[in-house]
């Protein structure tokens, strides 16, 4: 009657193949789950991205620079001297108008990449208004280009020593929803070619303040200013960061089914001994 009570325990005892297969099994679900969010992720990034955009690009006029050789002399000669004070750590200051930023748009290879993009309308208010046919990839992993055309209001700021064009609203010709992560992507595309010139961009990150004053665009250079230390910036896109803690919370979830598994098996084998 013992030895039939023993070999009924350690029957109950056994380690159950379905407990051997469950971590491939929630291992498997975690996966199928991960894939159906990828999948969801991009065609409602494409839908959004669609939402705003048009198919081709709308005309954006670029100023003429035929004729005006005087002007652009005037406006490099101002560049190279707000330039040099910089360099050479004197208190200065320039002053530039919705004109003169469209000549730079159209004379400096530099800002090239704004031709027929971007076009400055007006300098008032304490903002800046443009008009913009900005490319946007259609969708997450593809070449093919899609168009926000419209109008855009951008308040100038002093990031770290460095103009930073911060979007403050998009008025597109397609109306649709706009996220504020796509805002804040222009603001930093806006001024990229300059800020990554390896000639240039060390030294217009040494502005002091940059404000509207008289419908211009006034930048302040100070050798005695000290920029504030800045938090630092998250630019991990948001589908990376959800993606990163989906896969985070299937690590940690695993690993505990896992050590459930292990410490059940080491205790089946020490009731059988």
């Amino acid at each position: 009657m013992a030895d039939a009570n023993s070999d009924s325990e350690k029957g109950m005892g056994k380690f159950s193949p379905f407990a051997g297969c469950s971590i491939f099994i929630i291992a498997g679900a975690l996966a199928a789950g991960m894939i159906a969010f990828t999948i969801w992720t991009y065609f409602k990034v494409k839908d959004t991205i669609a939402g705003f955009t048009e198919e081709a690009p709308r005309a954006i006029e670029l100023v003429e620079t035929k004729g005006r050789e005087s002007a652009q002399t005037a406006l490099k000669a101002k560049l190279v001297g707000f330039r040099h004070n910089i360099e050479a750590r004197h208190q200065a200051e320039i002053t530039l108008d919705a004109d003169e930023l469209n000549l730079a748009i159209a004379t400096f290879d530099i800002l090239k990449p704004h031709r027929n993009n971007l076009s400055l309308s007006a300098i008032r208010d304490g903002h800046i208004e443009a008009a913009i046919s900005f490319p946007v990839k259609s969708r997450m992993g593809s070449d093919e280009m899609r168009y926000l055309n419209g109008s855009i209001t951008v308040q100038p700021e002093l990031v770290e020593g460095a103009a930073f064009p911060r979007v403050m609203e998009i008025r597109p010709a397609k109306p649709g929803h706009i996220p504020d992560e796509f805002k804040k992507f222009i603001s930093e595309t806006l001024l990229r070619p300059l800020h990554e010139d390896k000639e240039l961009g060390p030294v217009f990150k040494r502005l002091s303040a940059v404000e509207i004053r008289d419908n211009t665009l006034v930048l302040h250079t100070d050798p005695d200013y000290v920029a504030p230390d800045a938090p630092p910036e998250d630019k991990e896109p948001m589908f990376e960061r959800l993606m990163t803690g989906f896969a985070i919370i299937a690590v940690i979830f695993l690993t505990i089914v896992a050590a459930i598994i292990v410490l059940s098996r080491r205790k089946n084998r020490k009731s059988g001994l």
